[in-house]
C-alpha cells in the first residue's frame, strides 16, 4: 500500500511524534549519507515493507509534507508511533530485521482481549497500518487483511486515545475532530484502493457498514452519489436506446434493470429505503423501465410479435422499484 510504503515518515525515516529537533536531524543525517552514496537503512523506514530509493530531492519533498499540522496527521494515520516502548520497541525492533511474522505477533498479543486501553491502543494503530501495508502488493489484494486492518484502524480512531495520538504528532492550536479525522483517513484509503482497482466501491462500502464508527453516516452519504452518477447514466442511456428504435425498447429496459440492480442494493444499505436520494433514484429507474415497457408494448401491439410477455415483466420489474 502507497500510503504506507511512501509515506513521508518512512522517507525521513522517524516514527510519528519525532521532535522537530529529531526531524532535522535524522534529515541531515540522510542526506549525509545519500551525498556519500551509502544505504541508511538502520532508522525507522522498515525495508521490510517493501524496497524504496531516498534521494535529497524525495526527502525534502518528504520533509516538506511534514511541515504543516494536517499533513503531518494525515501521513501519521497511516504510519506506526511508539505509543508503548515496552511492547513496541520490541515489534519496531522485529520489523528492522524483517520479521514480520514477530512484530505482528507481539501486537496481536496486545489486543486479543478485544479491549481497547491506553497501555495497547498503539498496538491497534500499529498493526492496522502493517496490516494495510500488506494487504496491497502491487497487484495482489489480500481483503482478509484488508479488512482487518480497517477494522482496527476505526476502532482506533473511535477511542479516546485518538487525542493523545493527535497531541503527539500536532501543534495545540491545530484543531480538527474526531470525525474529521476518519473521514480523512477513509477518504485516503478509498483514493488508493480506487486507483489500484483490487477492491471496488461496494466491497469497500460493505467493510464500512460492518463498522461502527462516528463518521460513517456521513462517509456513507457523501459516496453516495458515485452510484447515483453511474445509474443516471445508464438511464439516459435507456432512454436515447428507447427513443431511437421502439423495438429495443425491451432490451433497453431489461439491460438498465440488471446494469443498476446491485448499485441500487449498494445505495439502500448505504442510505436505508426511506432515504429521499435513494427512492428518489429507484424511483428515476423504475419509470424508465416502465416507459421501455410500454414503448415496446405499442410498437408491437398490432403486428405479428406478441409483446404482452416482455411488457408485462418490465412492468413488474418496474413495480419491485
Amino acid at each position: 500500500m502507497k500510503l504506507v510504503r511512501n509515506n513521508p515518515y518512512r522517507t525521513v525515516g522517524i516514527l510519528v511524534g519525532a521532535t522537530a529537533r529529531e526531524q532535522e536531524r535524522q534529515i541531515k543525517r540522510l542526506k549525509q549519507y545519500i551525498e556519500a552514496e551509502q544505504d541508511h537503512n538502520h532508522d525507522y523506514s522498515f525495508p521490510v515493507l517493501g524496497d524504496f530509493r531516498r534521494t535529497v530531492e524525495s526527502v525534502n519533498e518528504a520533509a516538506a509534507k511534514l511541515n504543516l499540522d494536517k499533513d503531518k496527521l494525515d501521513a501519521a494515520l497511516f504510519w506506526f508511533y511508539n505509543g508503548n516502548p515496552i511492547t513496541d520497541e520490541p515489534a519496531f525492533d522485529a520489523l528492522k530485521d524483517s520479521d514480520v511474522q514477530t512484530a505482528a505477533s507481539i501486537w496481536s498479543k496486545l489486543i486479543k482481549t478485544g479491549d481497547l486501553t491506553p497501555k495497547n491502543s498503539s498496538a491497534f494503530q500499529n498493526l492496522s497500518t502493517l496490516l494495510l501495508c500488506l494487504s496491497i502488493n502491487g497487484s495482489s489484494v489480500n481483503a482478509i487483511q484488508f479488512e482487518e486492518g480497517l477494522n482496527l484502524k476505526l476502532r482506533f480512531l473511535e477511542d479516546e486515545s485518538i487525542k493523545d495520538f493527535k497531541a503527539k504528532v500536532t501543534d495545540d492550536t491545530f484543531k480538527t475532530t474526531k470525525n474529521e479525522i476518519q473521514l480523512s483517513f477513509l477518504n485516503a484509503l478509498h483514493n488508493e484502493i480506487d486507483k489500484h482497482g483490487g477492491i471496488s466501491l461496494s466491497q469497500f462500502i460493505g467493510y464500512i457498514i460492518k463498522q461502527n464508527f462516528s463518521a460513517k453516516n456521513d462517509f456513507l452519504r457523501s459516496y453516495s452519489q458515485l452510484p447515483i452518477q453511474r445509474i443516471e447514466k445508464e438511464i439516459e442511456a435507456a432512454k436515447s436506446i428507447r427513443k431511437a428504435n421502439k423495438a429495443r425498447s425491451a432490451v433497453a429496459g431489461n439491460n438498465l434493470y440488471k446494469t443498476v440492480i446491485n448499485e441500487l442494493i449498494l445505495l439502500s444499505s448505504m442510505l436505508g429505503t426511506k432515504d429521499l436520494k435513494y427512492t428518489s433514484i429507484s424511483d428515476k429507474v423504475a419509470d424508465e423501465v416502465l416507459q421501455c415497457g410500454i414503448d415496446y408494448f405499442l410498437h408491437h401491439r398490432d403486428s405479428e410479435t406478441d409483446p404482452g410477455e416482455l411488457s408485462m415483466d418490465l412492468f413488474k420489474k418496474a413495480n419491485k422499484l
